[in-house]
């Protein structure tokens, strides 16, 4: 799994002067999108730097220790390409290049805005080597809270993912636990299994914060589209 990391926005001197307002910066990859703080330019140039790691999602996970994972394989990175209005000028190191497993490149990308003020994103897809995904619906996300069975509002999800990949799921327990509650263990009904959570287990419902945790989860080995059932105890 590859992760990414937006560096310091150096903003340069050049053109006509204008404001461009980037309300987010979304680096993609794989058909996964990473949100990035957003920036304002008063400049039609400007330049961004991406440090970018080739590492599994569980490096990220301090204490995953149950979960086995292969390690990250190398990719080549063939093309990095910018969405309109915006185009890239130069980019350090200039692709194609192999990432190794572990290995870390910063990138320097120096991109062009429009002639006129722009509010709005700005996309970064990085195209790379072919990496097999398969499809994934959630059509729905059920929390079973000692057999009692509550059912997320909007919690329908599509992805694209490799085999086995760890994603995350923000979960609302609102609708399931009450004030002074907690949780002290986190079970999956396969295909998919519980991998870690932020806040770390056990987590007490102290506070209107709290009731808002993110869960990481392994996906399954084959395409799926079905329920995903999340035990709370």
């Amino acid at each position: 799994m590859i992760t990414m990391k937006l560096g310091i926005l150096d903003i340069f001197k050049g053109g006509k002067s204008q404001t461009l307002t980037i309300t987010s910066i979304n680096l993609k990859l794989h058909g996964q999108m990473h949100t990035m703080e957003g920036l304002v330019s008063k400049e039609k140039s400007f330049e961004v730097d991406i440090p970018f790691k080739n590492k599994t999602h569980t490096d990220l996970l301090t204490e995953a220790t149950s979960f086995k994972s292969e390690k990250a394989k190398p990719i080549t990175i063939k093309s990095i390409e910018a969405s309109e209005p915006f185009k890239i000028v130069s980019i350090t190191p200039q692709p194609p290049l192999e990432v190794k497993a572990d290995e870390r490149i910063d990138f320097k990308i120096k991109l062009e805005g429009p002639e006129h003020n722009y509010t709005g994103p700005l996309t970064i897809s990085f195209g790379s080597n072919n990496v097999e995904t398969i499809h994934v619906e959630i059509t729905k996300t059920i929390l079973n809270v000692n057999g009692v069975k509550t059912a997320i509002e909007t919690s329908s999800r599509i992805l694209n993912l490799q085999k086995g990949q760890i994603f995350n799921e923000k979960i609302q327990l609102y609708k399931a636990l009450s004030y002074g509650d907690s949780v002290k263990s986190i079970e999956i009904e396969k295909p998919f299994a519980f991998v870690s959570s932020d806040p770390k287990l056990p987590v007490k419902i102290d506070d209107s914060n709290s009731y808002l945790l993110n869960i990481y989860i392994q996906g399954p080995e084959a395409p799926y589209a079905g329920a995903m059932e999340i035990k709370l105890s």
